[in-house]
């Protein structure tokens, strides 16, 4: 008999990444995967892309979207569970991962009703309004941050860390150079507050004689106007989209500008790079700062909120940070005790054993 998992969830890249490199280690392990995923996230494209079955339910998110759009949502559960019972019926998967997202609830839901046992994924530092709420039920909470386990104090929690792709891990200790290296990250869809705060902010650097080497992931929508920024604050950089391999970016980078969603920090610490945090102040339950704090309470980030990063502060921050490169070396250290090796294969393994497989 087959063994299989269903992975529930999704909408953003978030939610999707670490649920493919958990794909990818049961796969290794001879386990069939189906996703179960929603119409309007990002999976029909990420993870049609990998071959990996898929199906769709018409979910959207609920949390921070208005009254209206909860509305909608809460009126769409009871068919997306329905579907995604007769998706679990006719499987009969071992168990279901829930990794967050639009289409995590029906997911589980679904799996509950028919006794299927069930896994949770919290990626970030503080568990989000929907693995919060259906945590009680699960049979495991797998958290990406240790700080996210007291969450869970009376549930079956253990810190198994956040999935990321082998690459990562593969990189080499910092190595500061002369002049230093500076990688901007926005996410794969960029962000706008970093790509208008930057170039202002390395102008001002410049006039103090510090010019780092600048590489920017500025996202396809951004790419171009954020060429144009530097090019009119008279500052070298080069800008891309998007990075196709950003381990190798990471590798060639001394310090690393960047939100602070919970992939991003753990590509970070796996990769073992000095981080200035600037976290998005407008994410649910301000999770993206506890992110944050947790590398910088480990010693592998200094943190700016929204409200702080002026283009002036983020100048004298990165001018101490840069000008320092014994710093530099602690903080990619301290980046690395964030990290958990072999995160994936965990949390596939206790996939398989509270469902019974061998």
């Amino acid at each position: 008999m087959t063994r299989r998992v269903i992975i529930a969830g999704g909408g953003t890249g978030g939610h999707i990444f670490p649920g493919l490199a958990v794909a990818d280690e049961l796969a290794a392990m001879g386990v069939a995967v189906h996703w179960l995923g929603a119409s309007r996230g990002l999976e029909s494209e990420l993870v049609g892309a990998r071959g990996i079955p898929l199906t769709l339910v018409n979910m959207e998110g609920i949390h921070a979207r208005g009254a209206a759009a909860a509305v909608r949502a809460l009126a769409a559960m009871p068919a997306a569970v329905s579907h995604a019972v007769g998706t679990v019926l006719r499987l009969r998967p071992v168990s279901v991962l829930g990794v967050g997202g639009y289409a995590s609830a029906a997911g589980v839901l679904a799996a509950g009703l028919l006794g299927i046992p069930w896994v949770l994924q919290e990626q970030n530092a503080v568990p989000g309004w929907t693995n919060t709420f259906l945590a009680p039920w699960s049979d495991l909470v797998c958290c990406g941050f240790a700080d996210a386990v007291g969450a869970f104090a009376s549930l079956n929690a253990q810190w198994t860390g956040n999935p990321v792709r082998h690459h990562f891990f593969d990189v080499g200790p910092v190595a500061p150079e002369n002049p230093p290296r500076l990688l901007v990250l926005g996410g794969s869809q960029g962000s706008l507050f970093i790509n208008r705060l930057v170039p202002r902010a390395l102008a001002l650097l410049a006039r103090t004689g510090r010019t780092p080497r600048v590489v920017h992931q500025a996202g396809a929508r951004w790419a171009e106007v954020v060429r144009t920024a530097y090019s009119d604050f008279h500052v070298e950089a080069e800008v891309k989209a998007f990075l196709s391999e950003p381990w190798a970016a990471l590798a060639g980078a001394d310090l690393v500008v960047a939100r602070a969603g919970a992939l991003t920090v753990a590509e970070l610490a796996a990769s073992g790079r000095p981080a200035l945090l600037i976290p998005f102040a407008a994410a649910a339950g301000n999770h993206q700062e506890h992110n944050a704090r947790s590398a910088e309470g480990a010693g592998g980030a200094v943190v700016l909120t929204e409200r702080e990063a002026s283009p002036e502060r983020l100048a004298r921050t990165l001018d101490q940070l840069l000008g320092d490169p014994n710093r530099l070396v602690r903080m990619g250290d301290g980046a690395r005790k964030l990290a958990l090796p072999q995160a994936a294969r965990r949390i596939a393994e206790r996939l398989l054993a509270v469902g019974g497989a061998p």
